[in-house]
């Protein structure tokens, strides 16, 4: 016979399968009545108020989880993704750095720090991380993405002849074409327009951008699948 604590959460998960939220996030606060430090309801429940755009609550819950269980990966991940959705990137990545320490084979984390570094302008933390992934991130169709972290490391720095270099390595290892805009970019920067204009600055920002968000992306989809 489950206990209260158990069939609260039988509950929780049976009105999740029925897209009833709120009831949901109500069994498992009475789950947390008889269980205050469980922290797997913990999580669960922060997640629920993260997808409610309820930030207390799920803050709450995250924290509590840590402080149950230091090494929960789930309640990290969700420290980072309410603080990102919040505009606290200062705090996000401090939990970024915590979740890159404690899975420290796993591409996604390093990659979530490299992001929150770069919207901070910490460039030689981002820079770092890019520098670290070849070893973690095993996919070689990957390898394009570090490159063009670097590369718009040393556009910020304002060094478009290290940003040119580390434009044409990314071209060795960029089967689609996704650095071509890129190179044109630096090559003008560096040499000058030739006949046509090269794609501007805000293009390839717009593009650097969209190529990490991509590449965090794809260990998105690789861990849903696991």
């Amino acid at each position: 016979m489950p206990d209260a604590a158990e069939q609260a959460v039988e509950e929780a998960l049976d009105s999740l399968e029925q897209g009833d939220v709120a009831r949901a996030r109500a069994a498992y606060r009475r789950a947390l009545e008889q269980r205050p430090d469980d922290p797997s309801v913990l999580v669960d429940l922060g997640h629920l108020a993260l997808a409610q755009g309820d930030a207390g609550e799920a803050l709450d819950c995250f924290g509590r989880a840590l402080a149950a269980d230091a090494g929960r990966a789930d309640a990290l991940q969700g420290l980072v993704a309410t603080h990102r959705r919040n505009g606290r990137p200062e705090e996000a990545l401090i939990a970024a750095r915590r979740l890159a320490e404690l899975e420290p084979d796993d591409p996604l984390p390093a990659l979530e720090v490299a992001d929150l570094a770069l919207a901070l302008d910490l460039l030689d933390e981002a820079e770092d991380v890019f520098r670290s992934l070849p070893p973690i991130d095993e996919d070689p169709e990957h390898a394009v993405y570090a490159f063009h972290g670097l590369i718009e490391i040393e556009l910020r720095r304002g060094r478009p002849r290290k940003a040119l270099d580390l434009a044409v390595d990314a071209t060795r290892v960029d089967r689609l074409g996704r650095t071509t805009d890129v190179l044109a970019h630096v090559v003008a920067r560096v040499f000058g327009e030739g006949g046509r204009a090269a794609p501007s600055r805000d293009g390839v920002d717009a593009a650097l951008a969209a190529s990490r968000a991509e590449h965090r992306r794809l260990h998105d989809e690789e861990t849903l699948v696991v």
